[in-house]
């Protein structure tokens, strides 16, 4: 009878949704809310699924799109689409499903080197020293933000900000509508990739440094030193700071500390590209190679080799798919 009871007891709690849930938050932290009920059993289900696929690396299926007539510099997506820049000067717009283009933007007069865009607004950056913002509902040129004396290698932007980084060594803060706000002056080399979380912003540069930086007051607030070459490209989580150089190694830092927690050596070539979630690093490196590490330990779970002919600029992931 005892057994039987706890047998039901056991039933009851393997169909307990705040069970799954509190599962799921422990391991894989809160999800944004929804109008409909989570189901997080079956979400629990998925996301360990999802991860083994990742650390096995099986499940892969390769789709190619073509339709630029050059190099690809840079891209995001989401469920919905995916938006490119290229060497030839337009960005456009892909349905993931099909691997249709669906929209082509004319605009700058040399390559587009960056860009990043939300609900309301895309901002690209180009070899041509300017920014465009677009409007994501008529796809129009809202604003041209001059000021770069060089090309613009990377933006980022938030409700309040965009923020751009040159090939002049500067970074610029712009307000959303594209007036000026402050220049960021320190690095003594190209300032290849930024990101920010709230007021701390983090910079890549060509001269070897990495440096934090508060939005508000402008002030360099640390220099990250430990790469033997220039940087190419940064990500930044508010705790963690991932970046990788031309030395082929990529770093894993404390943000507050200045500590570098792991170097990751594995890739032959400048590590162009990252991406990273609380699990695990992306990277895609002028070697042709796409590697995916556990950013824990620093292991390398998979690599992807000569997925490309020529250099891997840019990477990006999500759970369920590299884009490269």
């Amino acid at each position: 009878m005892t057994c039987h009871q706890v047998s039901k007891h056991w039933s009851w709690l393997c169909k307990d949704n705040i069970l799954w849930k509190h599962m799921y938050i422990s391991q894989h932290g809160r999800i944004y809310p929804s109008r409909t009920p989570i189901d997080y059993k079956h979400l629990y289900l998925r996301k360990s699924q999802l991860l083994q696929r990742w650390n096995t690396g099986s499940q892969i299926r390769l789709q190619t799109i073509v339709g630029h007539t050059d190099s690809i510099y840079c891209v995001q997506f989401d469920a919905k689409k995916i938006i490119t820049g290229s060497r030839d000067r337009t960005i456009k717009f892909w349905d993931p499903a099909s691997g249709k283009c669906t929209r082509t933007l004319y605009g700058h007069s040399a390559s587009v080197l960056c860009l990043q865009y939300d609900a309301h607004i895309l901002v690209t950056g180009s070899s041509d020293h300017t920014l465009l913002v677009w409007s994501m509902s008529s796809f129009g040129v809202m604003y041209c933000l001059r000021g770069h004396s060089s090309g613009v290698l990377d933006v980022c932007f938030d409700q309040n900000y965009i923020v751009s980084c040159s090939k002049d060594a500067t970074i610029r803060i712009w307000n959303r509508v594209g007036l000026p706000i402050k220049t960021l002056v320190g690095h003594r080399g190209p300032v290849n990739a930024i990101q920010f979380m709230g007021n701390r912003l983090v910079s890549a540069s060509g001269d070897t440094l990495i440096k934090l930086w508060d939005i508000d007051t402008g002030t360099c607030l640390r220099d990250f030193m430990g790469h033997a070459h220039g940087l190419a490209c940064i990500r930044f989580d508010g705790q963690k700071i991932v970046s990788g150089s031309n030395d082929n190694k990529i770093k894993v830092w404390n943000a507050d500390t200045g500590e570098c927690i792991l170097t990751l050596e594995g890739h032959t070539g400048l590590v162009r590209s990252l991406h990273f979630d609380k699990d695990k690093i992306v990277s895609g490196s002028y070697d042709q190679s796409i590697r995916v590490w556990d950013i824990h330990t620093g292991k390398c779970i998979k690599t992807y080799s000569r997925c490309h002919t020529s250099w891997v600029f840019d990477v990006m992931f999500d759970e369920t798919k590299i884009i490269r």
